[in-house]
Parts: C-alpha cells; structure tokens; sequence
C-alpha cells in the first residue's frame, strides 16, 4: 500500500504527502521545487509559497489537492473504485491523480513521471465512447485502472476524459500521455446545448473560450470541449498549470459558493490584482457581466480559474468555462415533488445582490467600484459587453429556447436600450 505520494508540477517534485488519522493529510515541500523556483514561489497556487511553513492545523494543502476532485456522485463513484472513503483525499489521490487540472501529477513516491517518448494512446471507436458514457455512474471519467488511466477533474457532472488524433479520432491516453478533450453528455439534466450556445455566445463577445463542438452519439448530445490547460501546439503535448478560485483563495472545494463561506468576486479580482496584471480585472469583469446577462446563477469561485507560467512568476485569467444559462434549464421536481425552476440564488453575489433574475447594469458597475476600478472604467467595461451581448444575440446559432431566456434577461437589464428603439 503506497504511504507517500509526491506532486510533480512541469516534471519537478514540489510536495509529498502522507495520509493522517480522520482523513488529514501531512505534507513536506521537495527541495527540487525550490530549488527550480525559488523560496516563497508560488509557482504551485497564489495561496501556498513553496517552503512555507505548514502547521498540523493548516489545511490549505489539503484543500488545494482536494480541489483536483469531483464532488456529488461522481466523487462517490471514484471511492467506491478506489476502496476508500469519499472524505479520505489521499486515497482518492492514491489512484487517481495521474491526470489532474493543470500541470500536477500525483505518483507515488519513488517514481518519476513517464518519459513522453514512452506516451501511447487507444483508439476509441464510438461504440467504445457510448460504453464510456453508458458507465460512467459507476467509472467516472472513462477510467481503466487496469490500465493505468486513472484522471480526476472537478466539478458535478459526469464526464469522459480524452485524447484526440489530428484527424478527430478518439482515443484513451496510456502511459502517462495527458487527456485533450473533455466530453460532457447528457444526462440527469440536458445541459449540452445549453452550454454550447453560451460558451458560442461568449466568444461572439470577444471572450476566450475553449474550442467546443456539440456532438450527437445515438441521440445523445455530448459537447466536447478542447481542454486550455493543454498545450497541443507544442511537441509532445505540454500540461499548462491552473488553479481554480478556491485554489487561490485557500479554500476546500465545499466553499465554492460565497454563501458557504467562499471566495466573493472581489477575492477573486484581488487575486488577479496581487498575482497578475492589474488589467485582468476588466476582463473579470466583463465575465461577470456575461454571466449575468445570461441568467447564469451557478457561477462559483470553481468555475473561475487561473493561469499559471512555467517560468514567468505571474497568472492569467483562464478561458471561459462551464457557463450555461440556468434560468433556461427545466423544471425540475422540488423535494416535494412539485415543479420548480432552476434556483435563481447566485453562487457569488453581485453588489449584495442574490438573485440572478434581479441584477441590474448598475450593481455590475457598482460590483467593479468594489474591486478597485474607477466607476467610469466600470460603467464602460458593463456596457460594452452588454452591447456585444445585443449585437451578438440575434445573429447567432444555437437553441433557441437557450437564446428566447437570454433576451429577457437582457432586455429587463437594459429597458432603457429597448425604448431607445426606432419603430419599424
């Protein structure tokens, strides 16, 4: 039974854990790591200096690699595969983390990461990919233990994790190679044209989005999204370091919404302003916007995430990610069995404000005044995207049931551009 696990980041060892009673963990830092980056770097998370001090009573390790894991029933199913307690992160760690957001890798300790020259890859044939997805209550992510394919990826929903060949074949990493693709269908909630057409949207606004395609696997709708912390334009294919907003705040994955004690919009702009360029904030900003504007009220510290240069002491904003429009989704039975619409309770609040369906452009701007920004630089960011999200919306594709809710919201967000109108 492996007692020590060691995390690699860009092929150096940074820290080892070792598991603790009541599922803790301890951990040491790795020469190696400060010897590449420095003492205090925080090449690893804006929240944990390499070298720092780590008391007993210091979660804030924990909580980073406990950021690496799902939560809801996919987490149940990866401690049902791993023989372990869904509370107990180094188990789950234990077996699978060979593949994890960012650049980190868990092993245990002793080994080494694979030499990319040994990297290989199966071929997935749709009837492969529809048996993946057949079972991924059980074997989240489309693992094979047997094999050694053991990834992790945060969030709810179920997914597959994969490579892709230059002509479009799936195919399974092997050997360490790291998967390119996330593939996200349909299941409990019928979410892939929701977000298709959002993230669509979002790039006809000027924001980055990942490369996403909606497929069809006998009638099931799946989107595939090309994953940004990979680089495929370098040879072999790089893993480009993230961390996600709870990451960078220090806090455990069960906080990712502000009403749980997680991290606000503003903590998440003051990490931006103290780790990367003061400007990222606009485009923080602009986010938000966007969120709002499409009734988005599932938007949590998770789904903000950071960049991380290999060799540049400063972040980035990452691309957009995981939006949909939840005021679209449908109804749903409550715990009373009755239909209800999707919560309208917003996982950060905007200017104190909760509820999704009653943001106005003035808490938006008033939100970038609290961060720092001058109110004119706010107001302008506001408008301008509000005024893509007008010029964007009519001209694009996407389900129009998704697109019929957005307007509204848009339109109760800018009545007075609507009476500005000319009459036809």
């Amino acid at each position: 039974m492996v007692d020590r696990l060691v995390a690699w980041l860009h092929g150096t060892p940074v820290v080892s854990l070792t598991p603790a009673p009541n599922n803790r963990m301890t951990f040491d830092w790795e020469q190696g790591g400060i010897d590449r980056w420095g003492l205090g770097s925080r090449a690893l998370s804006v929240s944990l200096p390499l070298g720092s001090p780590i008391s007993q009573r210091d979660d804030r390790v924990l909580d980073f690699f406990s950021n690496l894991l799902p939560d809801g029933p996919v987490l149940i199913a990866m401690a049902q595969l791993a023989g372990v307690s869904p509370f107990d992160t180094f188990g789950l760690l234990r077996t699978f983390g060979t593949d994890c957001a960012g650049a980190v890798i868990l092993l245990p300790a002793g080994e080494a990461p694979a030499d990319s020259s040994k990297w290989g890859s199966n071929k997935v044939s749709s009837r492969d990919l529809s048996a993946l997805i057949d079972a991924l209550p059980t074997t989240p992510f489309g693992a094979d233990l047997d094999q050694g394919w053991t990834p992790s990826l945060a969030g709810y929903q179920g997914k597959v994790l994969l490579g892709r060949t230059a002509k479009g074949q799936w195919t399974r990493p092997t050997n360490g190679a790291p998967s390119t693709w996330i593939l996200k269908p349909d299941q409990e909630h019928r979410m892939a044209e929701n977000e298709a057409t959002c993230l669509r949207l979002a790039a006809a606004c000027g924001l980055t989005v990942p490369d996403v395609e909606l497929l069809d696997l006998n009638g099931t709708k799946i989107l595939a999204i090309r994953r940004y912390d990979r680089d495929e334009t370098s040879t072999p294919t790089t893993r480009v370091h993230q961390e996600d907003g709870c990451q960078a705040n220090g806090k455990p994955p069960a906080q990712k919404y502000e009403h749980a004690g997680g991290p606000s919009l503003k903590d998440l702009a003051f990490v931006l302003r103290d780790h990367g360029d003061v400007g990222a904030m606009r485009e923080l900003l602009q986010r938000v916007v966007f969120n709002a504007a499409i009734g988005n009220a599932d938007a949590h510290a998770k789904n903000f995430s950071f960049l991380h240069n290999a060799d540049i002491a400063m972040i980035t904003i990452a691309p957009v990610y995981d939006v949909i429009s939840t005021i679209s989704l449908d109804e749903r039975p409550d715990a009373r069995g009755n239909l209800a619409p999707a919560d309208t309770r917003m996982g950060q609040r905007i200017n104190a404000q909760e509820n999704v369906t009653k943001v106005t452009k003035d808490d938006l701007v008033s939100e970038g005044t609290r961060w720092g920004l001058r109110r004119k630089a706010s107001n302008e960011c506001v408008t301008e995207m509000l005024d893509a999200l007008h010029q964007s919306i009519n001209a694009k594709d996407g389900n129009e049931s998704v697109l019929k809710s957005i307007r509204r919201q848009l339109a109760r967000m800018t009545p007075s551009r609507l009476r500005s109108r000319p009459h036809k």
